[in-house]
């Protein structure tokens, strides 16, 4: 490929140069390129920066001087050639990659710095199997920063004085839409920016006796993990929307400057951050005006805001909208700073005694040689059955080989039991002794089940630990009996007196696994007085591998037990559909070979049972249940409604009044239903609808996504879909949707569509098979006048 040279005009100083010569080649032409003069202009320190392209795929590397950049396009070595050319050119292309990496990736005679230094050396390794060496982060230089190393502040301290740097050139390249945009000038452009941060006297002294990274001495196999937790965290933050309507009520008042709002929904609540602005919508007199502004505070359902324009009081708020990406959580932080330790061989991450057995396959596969006892299992007055009883055994052995286990517990068959069983039997043997339990899930609301759970079997010696911004004025609700065990966040202090005053003796802590990265966590010393000894991981299937990496780097000395329970037939991690290659623990085959099965549902009518059974399970899944009769799914024929795009979601509102109209009558006669539907654009329908209609709607209509763990006596089911198969496709997602009543279900769909391009779904076997078996589908009509 031809070489293309341009003048870069950097804007991040406003010092000299501020124009600097660029080259990009092709690493193919480095083999006639001439590296000698190119690197002479540098000294002894090259700034470097890399640009990544769809799923994160590295396309260019930047090497800069204070005067020069050269930018190298990288591409796949072809695995085939056919023709004399396409050999040529084959062997000329891996000619210019060896050059790269000997001239330039392995050099030791030049420091090679780069802002997030282990984001781009392992992309070379994830994509090209490049390694770097002498490779030195720049964040990690200094010992004087009091600010996160992603904020806009971090970067100018390393570029210059205050007054010296463009803040507003800084955030656009480092953080904001050219960065978010990638491409080869943007990584020009930082890796000139690495170059001077590195050559100015506040680094430069201290950058002989920085950590370098060497990914030539770190094993491959770590090395991949590595890449692998790394490009996912990339594609992950890569799909968090850059634009959010935010749900608020139109009043507003007026404190201090500032402007307080009314929030309405949890999810799209906006929130403090140096990346994001607000836009924010008004009414006035000729129509209405726009301001921007910044989130400054969000307590509980009132956020506080700047805006740049004054608004009257009387006007009223027609829209806000939250611009720019979030900025990465505490568990996001914590993880890529274990990971940058690993690499810089600070931390010996995967020789921890959990780390090898879950990350690394055995080279041969011996089955377990412990045994389960046959003692029964009692929770309350219940008999556990078999399979739960084995499970509760195999969590409260101390057996070496059962430090690690697996349970697999498909809907309905008693997780929470077997975690309650396991939790009262194990603190009868550790009143006196200073182990701590620690109960993770994904969710709060799977916390809080668990939480419930214990509750309801007298047992209370625990705490919940839940962040301020989930409880307050929003969930408070959840929590009833278990109020009193709830530890919220703002309640961590450096009191070890405090701490312990609120523990009250308790050894079982119950929280999601991002609250072990809540900074204020192990300074308040909950981690201490509770050590992190037995851990119980339920939603483990919900859980993409990289995001243990914080409790496993961080609690390495104190683990003594690890046990994952999850189903890998129900929600997948997130992103999963988007990335296709999410790993969760189940997904470790020499794992899931020693997995436990819960094999009995007592959740679900023995016919919807059985065929949950039938289609996910294997007929694997056994049930007991009273209701024996199909009625206990009802399909209603909705043959006008019609799927309609929302954004990026989907509606039918035929669907939404048929849910109204079966609500009014499960409302007259005393039942209790639940509303779910695939798409969060129909729940907000829905919730309108109901609300409309002056029945209940709050917390009535659910995400599928939001509502595993849960169960209703009914459940009213909003397919959406009448054209395309879309969620459907999904059995994972279909088999949480269909498994959540306890008494019976109605599903709202077309009868067309599920006889004809959604056949093959799960919901079209299972209206095949009640269709087969007589059971007519209820029409409009027949709705509209009661008669289902």
């Amino acid at each position: 490929m031809v070489q293309r040279r341009w003048t870069l005009e950097q804007t991040l100083v406003r010092t000299p140069p501020r124009e600097v010569l660029v080259t990009e080649v092709d690493e193919s032409d480095l083999v006639d390129f001439n590296l000698d003069t190119f690197l002479a202009l540098s000294g002894d320190v090259l700034g470097v920066a890399c640009a990544q392209g769809a799923k994160g795929l590295l396309t260019h590397i930047s090497f800069a001087t204070p005067t020069y950049i050269l930018c190298v396009r990288i591409t796949g070595l072809s695995a085939t050639t056919r023709t004399a050319g396409e050999q040529a050119r084959a062997q000329r292309h891996s000619r210019g990659r060896k050059v790269l990496q000997s001239m330039l990736l392995h050099s030791e005679e030049y420091c090679k710095v780069a802002f997030d230094m282990h984001r781009m050396a392992l992309a070379l390794y994830h994509d090209y199997q490049l390694t770097i060496v002498n490779a030195i982060d720049l964040q990690s230089v200094r010992d004087d920063l009091r600010t996160d190393r992603q904020a806009v502040e971090t970067f100018m301290s390393y570029l210059g004085r205050a007054q010296d740097v463009n803040k507003r050139a800084v955030f656009d390249n480092f953080k904001g839409k050219a960065f978010g945009e990638g491409g080869v000038q943007n990584a020009a452009l930082r890796a000139w920016a690495a170059c001077h941060a590195g050559l100015r006297s506040k680094v430069s002294e201290k950058l002989q006796s920085a950590t370098p990274i060497d990914t030539t001495v770190i094993p491959v196999n770590h090395l991949k993990w590595l890449a692998t937790f790394t490009r996912v965290a990339w594609r992950l933050h890569a799909l968090k929307p850059t634009r959010v309507k935010n749900d608020v009520c139109a009043d507003f008042s007026h404190e201090s400057g500032e402007l307080h709002l009314l929030l309405t929904r949890y999810k799209t609540r906006p929130r403090p951050s140096n990346s994001q602005r607000l836009q924010v919508q008004f009414s006035a007199k000729n129509g209405s005006k726009t301001v921007q502004g910044h989130t400054i505070r969000v307590e509980g359902k009132t956020a506080a805001i700047t805006v740049n324009r004054p608004v009257a009081s009387t006007a009223k708020i027609l829209s806000v909208v939250t611009r720019g990406k979030e900025d990465l959580t505490a568990a996001e932080t914590d993880r890529e700073a274990i990971v940058l330790a690993v690499l810089q061989q600070r931390l010996p991450f995967f020789e921890h005694p959990f780390v090898r057995p879950i990350f690394e396959s055995p080279d041969r596969h011996s089955s377990r040689t412990s045994m389960a006892t046959n003692k029964e299992i009692c929770l309350g007055v219940r008999r556990l059955n078999d399979s739960q009883a084995s499970a509760v055994h195999r969590i409260i052995s101390e057996d070496p080989a059962d430090k690690l286990c697996l349970v697999q517990g498909p809907p309905g068959t008693g997780k929470t039991t077997v975690i309650a069983a396991a939790v009262i039997d194990l603190m009868k043997v550790r009143k006196a002794g200073p182990g701590g339990i620690w109960l993770f899930a994904q969710s709060n609301v799977a916390v809080k089940n668990i939480a419930e759970k214990l509750a309801q079997e007298k047992f209370f010696s625990f705490r919940i630990l839940v962040s301020k911004d989930f409880h307050f004025e929003w969930h408070e609700h959840l929590y009833g009996k278990i109020e009193r065990n709830v530890i919220r966040s703002e309640l961590f202090t450096d009191h070890s007196i405090d701490t312990e005053t609120r523990l009250l003796g308790s050894k079982v802590i119950l929280c999601t696994l991002s609250m072990l990265s809540n900074p204020r966590l192990m300074m308040s010393g909950y981690t201490r007085l509770v050590p992190v000894e037995t851990v119980i991981v339920d939603e483990a299937s919900q859980i993409e591998m990289g995001d243990y990496v914080p409790l496993l780097g961080r609690f390495n000395r104190t683990l003594k037990k690890l046990v994952f329970i999850g189903d890998d037939k129900q929600l997948a991690p997130y992103g999963q559909e988007d990335l296709g290659e999410l790993a969760s623990v189940f997904e470790m085959q020499h794992l899931q070979r020693d997995a436990l099965f819960l094999n009995t549902q007592y959740r679900m009518p023995t016919p919807i049972g059985k065929f949950i059974s039938s289609h996910v399970y294997d007929n694997k899944l056994q049930t007991e249940h009273d209701i024996v009769d199909r009625g206990s799914c009802i399909f209603i024929d909705v043959k006008h409604g019609s799927e309609t795009k929302s954004g990026k979601s989907w509606t039918n509102s035929a669907e939404a009044d048929a849910i109204v109209v079966v609500a009014k009558k499960y409302i007259a006669e005393g039942k209790k239903f639940r509303v779910i539907t695939p798409y969060d654009a129909q729940r907000n329908l829905l919730e309108r609808q109901l609300k409309g209609a002056l029945l209940p709607w709050e917390n009535k209509c659910f995400n599928v996504d939001s509502f595993q763990g849960n169960e209703e006596d009914y459940i009213l089911i909003s397919v959406v879909r009448s054209d395309k198969i879309g969620f459907l496709n999904n059995s994972r997602r279909t088999n949480v949707m269909l498994s959540r009543c306890k008494r019976g279900m109605v599903i709202c769909t077309s009868r067309a569509f599920m006889e004809g391009k959604a056949q093959s779904s799960l919901v079209g076997k299972l209206a095949k098979e009640w269709a087969d078996d007589g059971r007519p589908w209820v029409s409009w009509r027949d709705v509209l006048q009661g008669k289902f």
